[in-house]
């Protein structure tokens, strides 16, 4: 996003970053740097003063080893310190980025910005649906002009869990597909998303209103998984039955009681890897004028051509993630 607005938009772009040197890229490319933490409100207004737009895009997400309360200090209390900077500074708009995780682990089928949240017990998901009600009060009581973007699983060039952690655990052979992987991929390429998010911060319609961002398609994970499996030379996946996935996983839930430690597979896992629900994107369509413009099968070829320039991948198939 940084890259099409300091590019094509040819705008101004400020990033809070924890971290300075991991903020080269951004620094390359115009982007002003300020050093901070959503956690830190002092931080965050630093970085906000003389902004029109802004667009919170940090969270917590795949940490097993965060305690829930890391969570919510990152994604509910990072969130509250956003939306009071953005009121305090005056800002134009505010682009929130949620997730479909606030749909909860079972999405019904066609799922749009109507359905009820519900809550996992995941520190992750259920943070989410916090920070959203947040915003929902906030823009009640300061007006401040909001937009809620809820994306699908993110992948493409960068994308640290649905691209290089999917990757790395084929690798590793610590991923099998569990009812020969019918269970749904919601996803975006991230060109997609990126495009639902800037039409976000242009249309005067998308005030107050939330969007569903995904790439529209119906993808089994066995398709999705299964381009990634093919980079590396792993195809076919690994398969086990539902019915084998389950007893799987309480066996090793009932032995992480019992002994102690962290169960292989968890009963959490199948339900999330066999989920059939899909998500609907009209709303997106009919008000930001989103059409998903990056086929799944385009989407990997770039992907891929990105692995490979960036070392994750080398000529032989084989994966390196120790530059990631």
């Amino acid at each position: 996003m940084a890259e099409r607005l300091t590019g094509e938009e040819k705008a101004e772009v400020r990033a809070l970053a924890r971290s300075p040197e991991k903020a080269r890229r951004l620094a390359s490319i115009g982007v002003e740097i300020v050093e901070g933490d959503v956690t830190d409100a002092a931080s965050v207004c630093r970085a906000m003063e003389g902004c029109s737009v802004v667009f919170h895009c940090a969270a917590l997400m795949h940490d097993a080893g965060a305690a829930p309360e890391r969570f919510r200090k990152v994604n509910v209390g990072g969130t509250a310190n956003v939306l009071d900077a953005a009121a305090e500074a005056g800002v134009e708009r505010l682009v929130h980025i949620s997730s479909i995780a606030v749909y909860g682990i079972d999405p019904g089928m066609h799922t749009d910005e109507t359905g009820p949240f519900r809550t996992t017990g995941i520190p992750y998901s259920d943070s989410k649906i916090e920070a959203e009600r947040l915003v929902a009060r906030h823009a009640e009581r300061t007006h401040l002009p909001l937009v809620v973007i809820r994306p699908a699983n993110v992948y493409g060039p960068r994308s640290s869990f649905w691209t290089l952690g999917l990757l790395s655990m084929i690798d590793a052979g610590r991923l099998t597909l569990i009812d020969d992987g019918r269970g749904q991929s919601n996803h975006v390429y991230i060109d997609n998303l990126v495009d639902a998010i800037l039409s976000a911060a242009r249309t005067d319609s998308a005030l107050r209103e939330d969007f569903i961002i995904s790439d529209g398609a119906e993808t089994p994970w066995s398709e999705f998984l299964g381009y990634y499996a093919r980079m590396i030379g792993r195809d076919p996946l690994p398969r086990v039955s539902l019915v084998r996935a389950k007893w799987m996983a309480y066996r090793s839930e009932l032995s992480a009681r019992i002994v102690g430690g962290t169960p292989a597979l968890t009963s959490l896992e199948v339900r999330l890897w066999t989920q059939t629900g899909a998500f609907d994107i009209a709303k997106a369509r009919r008000i930001l004028g989103y059409a998903p413009r990056v086929s799944l099968n385009e989407g990997m070829k770039r992907t891929e051509r990105w692995l490979r320039e960036s070392g994750h991948i080398d000529d032989g198939g084989a994966a390196d993630f120790v530059k990631s």
